[in-house]
């Protein structure tokens, strides 16, 4: 079986998690909003939602599970990455709306066409491109790397004796595809050509 199928089947797993069930798991638990608290303090602007912040780092960390503080801080550059893309998502759409309304004649087409006009010609509209394409390229290399992570095998780890292939029989993997990820980026040898530099 690939590493791959055993991640996608650990966050299918995981996805179903309905949270802490032990009072250690519990009190590790209630402990997140302290952490996250302190990096929403750092992400959320003052007329942003830290509830709404809370929400989006909750989500990761049920659908993804992080084992360790490493994991950990692989999903808070992911939630901060996601954050700031929807932010610039909403000022994209203010520039355009707000360029708009400036235009005087036409339909409202013809007005939102003017208006992306006059926005490509400075170099707003440019810079929020490149600062959306930067975010979704730091969401995708931390997902990546996490997934890279959990799928590097430990040394003198047991293996499976086979329950996580009866897991998978039931799991449909064929549409999954990780290559828009770009291993040259994030200075990753590909998984299916060998490190040159390894001995």
């Amino acid at each position: 079986m690939s590493s791959l199928k055993r991640i996608l089947a650990s966050q299918a797993n995981g996805a179903r998690s309905k949270g802490p069930l032990t009072a250690e798991g519990k009190r590790r638990s209630s402990q997140n909003a302290i952490s996250h608290g302190l990096l929403a303090r750092h992400i959320v602007m003052r007329e942003e939602s830290p509830e709404g912040f809370e929400a989006v780092m909750n989500d990761h960390l049920t659908r993804l599970q992080p084992a360790d503080g490493v994991e950990l801080g692989m999903i808070e550059e992911m939630v901060a990455s996601y954050w700031r893309l929807r932010r610039a998502w909403a000022i994209e759409t203010r520039l355009l709306e707000n360029e708009t309304e400036a235009q005087t004649s036409g339909d409202s087409l013809d007005r939102m066409a003017k208006a992306f006009s006059d926005l490509a010609a400075t170099p707003s509209l440019g810079l929020m491109h490149r600062y959306q394409t930067r975010l979704h390229l730091n969401y995708q290399r931390a997902l990546y790397n996490m997934l890279l992570l959990r799928a590097a095998t430990v040394p003198n780890e047991p293996r499976s004796s086979g329950t996580d292939d009866r897991l998978l029989s039931s799991v449909d993997l064929s549409p999954v595809d990780l290559s828009p990820v770009n291993e040259r980026l994030i200075c990753l040898p590909s998984p299916d050509k060998p490190d040159p530099e390894a001995p």
